[in-house]
């Protein structure tokens, strides 16, 4: 998986109605500004603004695309369990090579119900899937112990979280050699960085594609920027 990808919004049309041909100049600006890695439908793209319906129709119209030299993300965001299952399923036998697995919004779960949802909805899937932190949007912070309790039960398809809080949290956690701590977002980028983070979720990149991408490569090998 690359440590590096951009989180796209979902067109829309002006009765609120998905523009699904939207997305299509969206992706080719981006891969033409050298960006190989997609975020779809996650926080940036509204996912909690749509029905589980709606959501299943972007998945079927990127299964429509020939979408080349580009990684697919997509996020499952549901109140319900069921809900956030039929998604995993779904994207079971999708193009999308990776699921970004985010809490409910509102419930609130303790850290054990949380620790079952993750185990209930990877038992669905074979694809990666990176999950997602965001306390400020849902209201629930997994803990350090969570993460570390779901990474030693040894799933080799968790392969990141996208850490919207403090990622100094898991310093004490012996993740994988291979495991992605995404930052959520672009705001305060190099303190992110130094506190653990070693890769980035963007939505600047929407904007300036190769500029934040180059500030992140740059992050990475300790160069200064700008």
């Amino acid at each position: 998986m690359k440590n590096f990808n951009v989180a796209i919004p979902t067109p829309f049309r002006d009765d609120e109605s998905l523009y699904l041909e939207g997305f299509n100049p969206i992706v080719k600006h981006l891969t033409d500004n050298g960006i190989d890695s997609l975020l779809v439908s996650a926080t940036t793209g509204e996912q909690n603004s749509m029905s589980i319906e709606e959501r299943i129709h972007i998945i079927d119209y990127f299964n429509q695309q020939k979408f080349e030299n580009v990684e697919l993300m997509f996020g499952v965001s549901a109140t319900t369990t069921r809900n956030a299952i039929k998604l995993v399923k779904k994207l079971e036998e999708s193009v999308f090579d990776s699921i970004l697995i985010q809490f409910p919004p509102y419930i609130q779960p303790t850290q054990q119900q949380a620790i079952s949802y993750i185990n209930e909805l990877l038992q669905h899937t074979t694809k990666n899937v990176v999950l997602y932190n965001n306390p400020f949007r849902t209201g629930f912070e997994l803990s350090a112990e969570s993460l570390k309790t779901v990474i030693n039960q040894k799933y080799s398809n968790l392969v990141g979280l996208k850490e919207e809080s403090d990622a100094k949290r898991h310093h004490n956690t012996d993740l994988p050699d291979d495991f992605i701590m995404f930052a959520g977002g672009d705001v305060n980028l190099t303190e992110k960085i130094m506190n653990g983070c070693n890769g980035l979720s963007s939505m600047v990149g929407n904007v300036y594609p190769q500029e934040i991408k180059q500030i992140f490569n740059d992050l990475l090998m300790n160069k200064p920027v700008d």
